[in-house]
């Protein structure tokens, strides 16, 4: 007996390891996304990365249920606007046919009924849709509307031809309305497509009832059977209980013991707090005080309520994904909080997905139990309720033939579109029949999605590479900057894209640069209003360092710091007292009455009652200057943590940061650092404008630290004996961007020498100019925006959209991201963009081994392609894999947002961030040859996980030759241009005017860095 128990607990044991095993590989299925505050894009599908790209997209559809790509309807409207043409479709269809010939039976060829396929639906039909189609439509007496005109005379003359020549048939078509050419093609042709008995398609996939336990549940049976979902019943007590028990400070009461642990405060709830009402969960305390009495543990929970199910072990994996999955984004939070602590405040609750699993586990089968008893009349064990479906079920009898409505129907669409008559059809064999329809079959939609995507990418790539080509052809004296007035290193964001653009455009002399946003420092910082510190560096980075900003005269801190804690106080007492009775009932109308001024001037002047705010704000905490310290600073008093930031520490991370942009000579006088950031209200969204290098936060910190890092005398001596020679001459400058209203903000000006305060004034009229008309190209993009008007009006258009509460889309993010350029500027100097290009900086001649490209590359492919693959997938599924509308977004437990007050925590991108977006896959162009790319490839995982398996696409740039190569996954191609030359322009306005879509690259002269009158000729 007693070995019979040892044996018995020894198994259990296993079981419960199989099941926590189990649980954390399904959490890697699950939404990765962190709390909302700190927003960081990576690739939805991450846990699929491992499989190309194609192929990730199938297995996750079917795990998820969701849309690998857009909808043919919207591929065959790209197709219609001519933004898929003839020669896309061709390159695409060519890649599908490269792996295996063609193949031609009867009249027509794979490759013809593919091309086909791609341009015009033919869609099977059900029997009642056919029925309707041929008696009230009478598409069987009249060919299809979109026949080419030059097929469809063909058919008609070809099917007048073979009517001559049989009497009998032309009476019967006349007798049937045939009255006129076409009416007797078309019923010709339907009469020769139904006269052979085809046999019936297969089926797709196999009934539900039979995939119940492996990749379907119990509950997607109920909802087939029965008609109603029993996570209706389950996901509401979830939601509350969750909301409440992961609450980070909206909840002004917090729920009691939850140090315990989520399946300890559950059971506290259902049997001391506030208990179930529902009927179907009659019973539970019952069981619950069961489960203490036993000492179960929540991994036995789970499991026990897995056997009762009747699942088999070796299908726990799919059947336990299939249930986290029912509400995926709050699953997903908790796994994300249990793996990384550290995105939660201190004395967070702690979390467990495998005590989420066994909470679900044990409502979810009471639902069952009650959906199955008032809907099937099924009282019987769960682990039945399977069988009792299957024997209720009614088996379908397969058809002998295929019916009207299945293959004839299509067998028809398909001869009409390939121009082909009655009088080639009649002939065809049952097999050659069969033969084009499951050809065609073969090539489902999936696959046609598939294939017109890849056409849709290859305009992309060939528009792209066209306009680098063309602008390489043009003198590298009109690409190059030799003498600069002004050097600004922007991040590589998109968005800098078009203001890096309209800055080069003002002067010739004016050269930018693109590195990470965080410019190589990677920092924790408490700015002097904050009441924390932040961690400004990519996700995964810790940073080494603290840094403080400080005023420079304490008193002047100190009186800034009461006053603000003075009027907190005041607020939060206000805050606190409407929430009371006795205080509410005074305050709450007082200050409702006295809210409408300010609600109503914010509602309709947006930009003119933010100013105001900040006039007040310089009014009451008048700025003080201030410093970046460091408490590990030689000779400071003050601890803190991290390490001491040496002179030597400062000198390697500016040496790295200069070598990466390849700024390692011809300084000019002002060097700027802009890091950058984003402003909106009402916006839970915010942190994704942000700096994603900075974790979701802004980087003007880090632009600042650099600048005062690369002025350190200190630090330049030991930068010299790196061969990084600044002049003493040379000042650097941080400061910050907002990419919302494109303002731009310099600090420390009054750092600048007296010898340089004339340059910096005429910066700063440089910089407002640009920004003016970046704001400009930006406002084609809104609707709401003025479609006259100057830069001025633009400028303060976008300004009010950051302060307006109303506005769903401050901005559009990285909506337009698509390219990626590593390489020096004359790459792409005077090529109109469309705001769509990372840009980073290289300089491959100051690289002769590859080792700056390789740690470029391994920063910026997964950080690129994390932001373009999340912006693809919210795009081509938002209902899956997408946030949905903001409008009834409300925050929820300050860890994410659900639409109204029970929904799941919604991932992905909201639809107003997606809206204008092109999904296609970021194309990223290296200014590296062949032979250094390959290397790279070949020694570094993460670049053959991206790239080999199509991720991202890549094309080298040769740096000697200049010749254009794209990778195809079995090496390197050459890149051939269109023979069309590029359009060329005087300035960014004159190409996008009056343009509210995507524009093509184009040559804009202004930005040549020779003079004005020389520059005269198109690319």
């Amino acid at each position: 007996m007693n070995s019979e128990l040892s044996q018995d607990l020894r198994a259990s044991a296993a079981r419960q390891k199989h099941l926590c095993d189990v649980v954390e590989h399904a959490g890697h299925l699950l939404p990765a996304q962190g709390p909302i505050g700190v927003f960081v894009h990576h690739n939805t599908l991450h846990a699929f990365q491992h499989l190309p790209f194609h192929d990730a997209l199938a297995a996750a559809s079917a795990v998820f249920e969701a849309e690998p790509y857009l909808s043919e309807a919207d591929y065959r409207a790209h197709i219609a606007s001519g933004r898929i043409g003839d020669e896309d479709l061709e390159a695409a269809l060519a890649g599908r046919f490269a792996a295996r010939p063609d193949e031609r039976r009867g009249p027509l060829s794979r490759h013809e009924i593919e091309q086909l396929a791609l341009r015009h639906p033919i869609d099977a039909e059900t029997a009642a849709g056919l029925l309707w189609r041929i008696s009230e439509a009478g598409e069987t007496r009249r060919l299809r509307g979109d026949v080419p005109d030059e097929r469809r005379r063909r058919i008609v003359q070809s099917t007048e031809r073979w009517l001559e020549a049989s009497p009998d048939i032309a009476a019967r078509l006349l007798d049937r309305g045939g009255r006129d050419p076409e009416s007797r093609a078309a019923l010709a042709l339907w009469d020769a497509c139904r006269a052979v008995l085809l046999p019936p398609a297969p089926p797709v996939e196999p009934p539900l009832v039979e995939r119940v336990g492996a990749d379907r549940s119990h509950r997607d049976l109920l909802v087939e059977l029965a008609g109603e979902d029993p996570a209706e019943l389950v996901d509401p007590l979830m939601i509350r209980f969750l909301g409440a028990y992961l609450d980070e400070g909206i909840a002004h009461w917090t729920m009691p013991d939850r140090a315990q642990g989520l399946w300890r405060c559950f059971r506290d709830m259902a049997l001391e707090g506030s208990r179930l009402a529902a009927p179907a969960f009659v019973g539970l305390d019952v069981e619950l005080r069961r489960f203490d009495a036993e000492a179960l543990s929540p991994a036995a929970i789970a499991a026990r309520a897995l056997e009762e199910l009747s699942v088999a072990e070796d299908h726990w994996d799919v059947y336990v994904t299939r249930v986290l999955l029912e509400l995926p984004g709050w699953a997903g939070m908790i796994h994300r909080l249990e793996h990384t602590p550290s995105d939660r405040p201190p004395g967070s609750p702690p979390v467990s997905l495998l005590e989420y699993l066994a909470v679900r586990l044990t409502l979810a089968r009471y639902a069952l139990r009650d959906v199955a008893r008032r809907r099937l009349g099924y009282r019987g064990p769960l682990a039945g309720l399977v069988e009792h479906a299957r024997r209720a079920a009614r088996p379908p009898v397969p058809p002998s033939s295929s019916p009207d409505h299945a293959r004839p129907f299509r067998l028809f669409q398909l001869a009409q579109l390939a121009g082909l008559s009655a009088a080639e059809i009649a002939p065809l064999s049952k097999a050659e029949r069969v033969w084009a329809l499951e050809a065609l079959e073969a090539f489902d939609e999936i696959a046609r999605r598939r294939v017109l995507h890849e056409a849709y990418e290859h305009h992309h790539r060939t528009e792209v590479l066209h306009g680098i080509a063309a602008n390489l052809r043009r003198p590298e004296e009109e690409r190059s900057v030799e003498a600069p007035r002004f050097q600004i290193a922007f991040c590589i964001d998109d968005r800098c894209e078009g203001l890096r653009r309209h800055l080069e455009e003002l002067s010739p002399r004016h050269e930018t640069f693109g590195v990470a946003g965080f410019f190589g420092v990677p920092i924790r910082y408490r700015g002097l209003d904050d009441a924390g510190h932040v961690s400004l560096c990519p996700v995964g980075v810790e940073p080494a360092h603290e840094i403080v900003e400080r005023p420079h005269e304490e008193e002047a801190g100190w009186r800034r710091k009461a006053r603000r804690k003075r009027w907190a106080r005041l607020l939060h007492a206000l805050g606190r007292g409407t929430r009371t009775m006795a205080r509410g009932v005074l305050l709450t109308p007082t200050l409702g009455l006295l809210s409408t001024v300010p609600l109503v001037g914010r509602t309709l002047f947006p930009r003119a009652v933010a100013r105001l705010r900040r006039a007040l704000e310089r009014r009451l905490l008048p700025p003080v200057l201030t410093r970046l310290h460091s408490p590990h600073d030689e000779g400071s008093a003050a601890g803190g943590e991290g390490q001491p930031f040496t002179a030597a520490a400062k000198a390697a991370r500016v040496a790295a940061t200069l070598e990466n942009m390849g700024l390692t000579r011809s300084f000019a006088p002002i060097v700027v650092v802009l890091g950058h950031g984003a402003t909106s209200v009402n916006n839970p969204h915010q942190s994704a404008y942000d700096c994603g290098a900075c974790g979701g936060r802004h980087g003007g910190p880090n632009a600042r630290l650099f600048a005062a890092m690369a002025n350190d005398p200190e630090v330049r001596v030991l930068l010299a004996a790196r061969g990084i020679d600044i002049p003493e001459g040379t000042f650097f400058l941080g400061g910050m961007n907002n990419t919302t209203t494109d303002e731009i903000v310099l600090y420390d000006q009054h750092l600048v020498p007296a010898s340089h305060r004339g340059e910096l004034a005429a910066l700063v009229g440089a910089l407002d100019a640009a920004r003016q008309q970046h704001a400009h190209e930006r406002c084609r993009r809104f609707a709401s925006a003025p479609r006259e008007g100057d830069a001025a009006r633009a400028l303060a258009h976008v300004e009010a959209r950051a302060a307006d509460l109303s506005e769903a889309r401050p901005e559009l993010g990285h909506v337009t991201n698509a390219v990626c350029v590593v390489g020096r500027r004359s790459l792409t100097r005077g090529l109109f963009l469309d705001r769509r290009a990372f840009l980073v900086s290289y300089d491959p001649t100051q690289d002769q081994g590859g080792a700056i490209l390789e740690r470029i590359l391994l920063a910026v492919g997964p950080v690129g392609a994390g932001i373009n693959l999340e912006y693809y997938f919210s795009c081509v599924d938002n209902r899956r894999y997408g946030a949905g509308t903001k409008l009834p977004h409300n925050l929820a437990s300050l860890l994410g947002v659900m639409e109204g007050s029970l929904s799941d925590l919604r991932t992905g991108l909201p639809k107003q961030m997606i809206e204008i977006h092109e999904p296609v896959r970021l194309l990223v162009v290296v200014e590296a040859s062949t032979d250094t790319a390959a290397a790279l490839y070949a020694r570094q995982p993460a670049l053959r996980e991206l790239i080999g398996n199509g991720w991202i696409q890549l094309a080298c740039v040769d740096p000697a030759t200049r010749q254009i190569a794209c990778f195809t996954g079995d090496g390197f191609a050459p890149f051939s241009p269109p023979h069309q030359p590029l359009p060329a322009v005087q300035r960014s306005a004159d190409w996008y005017a009056g343009r509210s879509g995507f524009v093509p690259p184009a040559l804009i002269r202004a930005a040549s860095t020779r003079p004005r009158e020389v520059v005269d000729h198109a690319v």
